[in-house]
């Protein structure tokens, strides 16, 4: 079935394409790179499906841009297919779940799942574009919150949960890095989307969806993918950050690094990656980019921000006082872990242990308890 999605007659196919990216790259053959493997630039890998229709790019052109950051706003991915038959164009619908699989050989994953939002199919030269715009989920387009007032004395957190909640996800972690007291009435209003991203700034957060939850949290605290980016694993490209911002009376700098690889499908908001190139040895957190394929350049870039030194063992101690020491323990159940210990494991307890901790709204749900082990040293990945 090789040929089913491609469009008879065109008489222009693959080579259409080749004279295109031949004039895109005359004269620019000129990479500021890590003097990385580029060998994973071949044997390119991506398969879109949607409804009854799966497309390879063994079969035939593709590109895409497909974004991920740490807001609860939906992110709207860009996918082109070039020179699709009029059946597989009809099967291109609005509202239809859409997939996007990438990667090298057989080692691929999802790296973006949502609804089509817009399809549209046009002629470029000999080519027939579609140009497909889809957004990672239709629950979180921007709506507007009619007027709410609250009291004086009201802390930006109450406000922050209450509009987190809102969305109606379930919230997997509700966790502050600080907290602020209004002086007088303050007044909720415009985009709810907007909303949550001042209240999580106020309270030196980030606020962000992953499969289907809400994290609340500082961004250098997530526990996603955790790996080693040097040369040898596709490091291009390095370009130092820095930014300031300034919310009620909290100024924030943030230090990091814009990152290049070969694209890699297991990279999103909250992947830790620790960089170890010629100039630049740390931890990194990530907390946007995107993944792209133009037809030629086969990418992830993302902006990390840099993660502090652990603290020395003696200020770690300090800091664990009165807790329990869960460091050997490697299972999933809070109730087990605190057992291990000798602890007490009832229900009281471990809520104080969350207040403690810093885990807001303890009400004993998986993703708290596992955030609960991680506090407490578990080894639960």
């Amino acid at each position: 079935m090789r040929n089913s999605f491609a469009l008879e007659g065109s008489g222009s196919g693959r080579n259409s394409r080749i004279i295109e990216v031949v004039r895109r790259l005359e004269g620019e053959i000129s990479l500021n790179t890590e003097g990385a493997d580029q060998s994973g630039l071949y044997g390119h890998t991506i398969i879109i499906q949607t409804g009854d229709v799966t497309i390879s790019s063994e079969e035939l052109d593709c590109e895409f841009d497909i974004p991920f950051d740490d807001d609860t706003e939906a992110d709207e991915a860009e996918i082109i297919v070039y020179n699709l038959s009029d059946t597989t164009v009809q099967n291109i619908k609005t509202g239809e779940k859409i997939t996007v699989t990438a990667g090298y050989g057989s080692d691929t994953g999802i790296i973006f799942s949502g609804y089509i939002s817009k399809p549209k199919t046009y002629y470029s030269g000999v080519d027939r574009v579609t140009e497909i715009h889809a957004l990672d989920s239709n629950e979180r387009k921007e709506k507007e919150i009619k007027s709410i007032s609250y009291a004086k004395g009201t802390p930006a957190s109450r406000i922050l949960q209450d509009l987190v909640n809102m969305v109606g996800l379930p919230v997997a972690v509700f966790t502050l890095k600080r907290d602020y007291v209004y002086k007088d009435k303050a007044t909720v209003d415009g985009g709810l989307m907007e909303n949550i991203r001042k209240y999580a700034k106020v309270c030196g957060v980030s606020a962000y969806i992953c499969k289907g939850q809400i994290y609340v949290r500082p961004i250098i605290d997530g526990d996603g993918l955790d790996f080693t980016l040097s040369a040898d694993s596709g490091l291009l490209e390095l370009s130092e950050f820095e930014e300031e911002s300034t919310t009620e009376d909290f100024t924030d700098t943030v230090h990091g690094y814009e990152i290049t690889m070969l694209l890699q499908h297991r990279v999103t908001t909250a992947s830790l990656i620790k960089v170890n190139s010629k100039n630049i040895s740390g931890s990194y957190r990530v907390r946007e980019g995107n993944h792209t394929y133009d037809g030629t350049n086969f990418l992830t870039k993302v902006k990390a921000v840099e993660c502090p030194p652990a603290p020395p063992a003696s200020e770690t101690e300090q800091k664990a006082e009165g807790l329990p020491d869960l460091s050997g323990y490697g299972g999933v159940s809070i109730v087990d872990g605190l057992k291990s210990a000798g602890a007490d494991s009832s229900y009281a307890y471990r809520k104080t242990l969350a207040e403690k901790l810093g885990i807001a709204g303890y009400s004993g749900t998986a993703a708290q308890n596992l955030e609960l082990l991680r506090k407490l040293g578990a080894k639960v990945g």
